[in-house]
């Protein structure tokens, strides 16, 4: 879909095979409040990923659940209808992918991105957890990911290689 969408244009999705179906309030576990967006992806492939005839069928979708952030206190999340296509020469299954997140993962980019900007804050990861609407574990591991350690040399150079001034 277009950035004309307004939900998408709020949450900074830019994905045009992207279609928002619905959005609807739900009750978690832990009793809060959840706003989802129920949306669809969908778009043709013109060729298998595996063997690359072009023999692809639509083979019922694939529902993903992503975390897409907070706004005003609220969470939001978007349940996300996958088409699933089966090649008839090789009999093997793909599905529609996006950039919103990365493979086997619920996070979307943006909520990556609110975690580090909190982190650079110097807030707590309680603090950052509460604020972003995940737990505190997953706050750590996506730092974890994130950092970049200095270049660190793995052997000390050789007595020889020293000069003596």
């Amino acid at each position: 879909m277009s950035l004309t969408n307004p939900i998408l244009c709020l949450f900074e999705i830019t994905d045009p095979n992207l279609i928002v179906t619905g959005i609807s309030k739900e009750r978690c576990s832990t009793n809060q409040r959840i706003h989802v967006v129920h949306a669809t992806l969908s778009y043709q492939l013109l060729k298998c990923p595996h063997c690359g005839h072009k023999s692809l069928i639509k083979n019922g979708t694939h529902m993903s659940h992503l975390r897409l952030g907070t706004l005003s206190g609220g969470r939001y999340e978007m349940h996300l209808k996958r088409q699933r296509y089966q090649c008839k020469d090789c009999s093997k299954t793909c599905g529609a992918k996006t950039k919103l997140v990365n493979r086997n993962e619920t996070f979307t980019h943006n909520i990556k991105h609110q975690v580090i900007v909190l982190a650079r804050d110097m807030l707590t990861s309680k603090e950052i957890a509460k604020l972003c609407g995940i737990s505190p574990s997953s706050v750590q591991r996506i730092l974890n990911a994130n950092i970049h350690l200095a270049y660190r040399v793995k052997h000390l150079p050789c007595p020889s290689s020293i000069s003596d001034d």
